[in-house]
């Protein structure tokens, strides 16, 4: 008999606020599938530097997750 590795993934909506110099100008919506809230966070987070939000020319730049 065989241990399961089996992970049951739960989906979060995690928003990342996206900044510029300490003042917020865009929020986006991420459905992460992910087996905790930890684990969707860091993972939006990561999505998040895909984002058209996320533009180098903006100055001081900065992402954060909003609390739901």
């Amino acid at each position: 008999m065989h241990a399961s590795s089996h992970i049951d993934l739960r989906t979060f909506t995690v928003d990342v606020e996206f900044s510029s110099g300490g003042e917020p100008y865009a929020t986006q919506t991420y459905r992460i599938e992910a087996a905790d809230w930890y684990r969707a966070q860091r993972d939006a987070l990561e999505m998040s530097v895909s984002s058209p939000y996320d533009n180098a020319r903006i100055p001081d730049l900065t992402r954060r997750i909003v609390a739901q």
